[in-house]
């Protein structure tokens, strides 16, 4: 089964760029246009990377990385934006996103971004299984 990943969007823009990228890459997207849908949704089903605007109708990213951890549903999130500058990469990996991209991405580069994440949610996944054994 293809790995699934979020894409917390409220842009359409956003959505279809994206999904057609990871789309291209046998990738199964849901949408999720607020935090608070992501939040019930990531609740309900498994991901294995979200992949979440800088900001939101109802709060950013921060929010959704803060919710995830304590609920103890993470997933590796790439945080996509509109700017492309040194501080906005800071500021998202400080509040520790896995990866930060600009938009609209390099096809590539999003790629590249997603498969790391993707890899990084396997190996936490194997190392929780050894924990548990």
């Amino acid at each position: 089964m293809p790995a699934h990943i979020a894409i917390v969007s409220a842009e359409p823009e956003y959505w279809e760029t994206l999904s057609a990228i990871l789309s291209d890459c046998g990738l199964r997207t849901t949408r999720c246009e607020t935090l608070e849908a992501a939040t019930k949704l990531f609740s309900q089903q498994h991901f294995d990377v979200a992949v979440c605007e800088d900001a939101l109708p109802d709060g950013d990213f921060r929010k959704l990385i803060a919710e995830m951890r304590r609920s103890r549903m993470w997933a590796p999130v790439v945080v996509v934006s509109r700017f492309d500058d040194w501080g906005s990469y800071l500021d998202a990996m400080i509040a520790g996103a896995f990866d930060y991209v600009a938009f609209p991405p390099y096809p590539r580069e999003f790629e590249r971004a997603v498969a790391a994440a993707l890899a990084e949610a396997r190996s936490n996944r194997k190392a929780a299984v050894r924990a548990a054994a």
